[in-house]
């Protein structure tokens, strides 16, 4: 399911895109998150045939085997990273505090119920373009997954980066470009033509439950472009780790 980490080439090369939301989408002007709340686990079964489960155990396996006190999970959903790095801490005496954020009010509620009264972890509703709350070089690590095609990643990243004490890792789990053009192409038109009809049955016909994530996965840059978006940004030891053929790739790198 996972390939060994790579390191593009030319990493300090600015490649962002002239927009920075792949999925041109604006909490302000669409609640979809509130209104599939309840639903959003059993939709990311359905849209992956499970396969998220895996990709999110690699991430908080990695989250979990960081050095560092604090870890920051911005746009946390329903908290599937948390709950899976706690689980992987388990009992620890030296383990982080993780914090679990989230802009939708009805999402973070979802998290604290899945994850409960368990010491060392958090909630905070927050913004992950604006994290006013959180000073300058306070996090050891800074973790987002799934989130980054609907945001404003330029910002995002800036974030990140301001966050971060120096040396502590950025993790971004998201969509990504499979190498293979031909299987790419057959993975596009499924995500063009089925999952839209998956979306509507499960979701009674609510089209902002799928439209963002269509167009988010049509125009996430691939996985060197994004590599070189990190690394303009000051990060080194950049890198990602293709999964699933590169149905999705977890991006890394160091804050200098």
């Amino acid at each position: 399911m996972t390939e060994p980490w790579y390191q593009p080439p030319h990493l300090a090369e600015n490649a962002a895109s002239a927009s920075g939301n792949a999925a041109a989408f604006a909490p302000s002007a669409d609640d979809v998150f509130a209104r599939i709340a309840g639903r959003y686990d059993f939709l990311c079964d359905l849209f992956s045939l499970f396969a998220h489960r895996v990709w999110k155990a690699r991430m908080a396996q990695v989250i979990a085997e960081a050095p560092g006190a604090v870890v920051l999970d911005v746009a946390s959903g329903t908290g599937g990273i948390p709950f899976r790095v706690l689980d992987r801490l388990g009992k620890r005496a030296d383990a982080p505090r993780i914090i679990a954020t989230d802009i939708c009010p009805q999402m973070l509620d979802l998290a604290r119920r899945k994850i409960g009264e368990r010491p060392g972890v958090d909630f905070a509703l927050a913004d992950a373009h604006s994290l006013e709350a959180f000073p300058t070089a306070s996090v050891d690590v800074f973790s987002i997954s799934f989130a980054m095609k609907i945001c404003d990643r330029h910002r995002v990243l800036d974030e990140a980066a301001r966050v971060l004490r120096p040396g502590g890792l950025f993790l971004c789990l998201e969509a990504a470009r499979i190498p293979n053009e031909a299987l790419h192409w057959a993975y596009l038109k499924y995500v063009d033509w089925c999952m839209p009809m998956i979306a509507r049955l499960a979701t009674g016909n609510d089209p902002g439950a799928y439209q963002y994530l269509t167009r988010g996965i049509h125009g996430f840059p691939s996985q060197h472009e994004f590599a070189r978006e990190i690394g303009a940004r000051g990060f080194r030891d950049v890198g990602y780790e293709n999964m699933t053929a590169g149905i999705v790739a977890l991006h890394r790198g160091v804050k200098t």
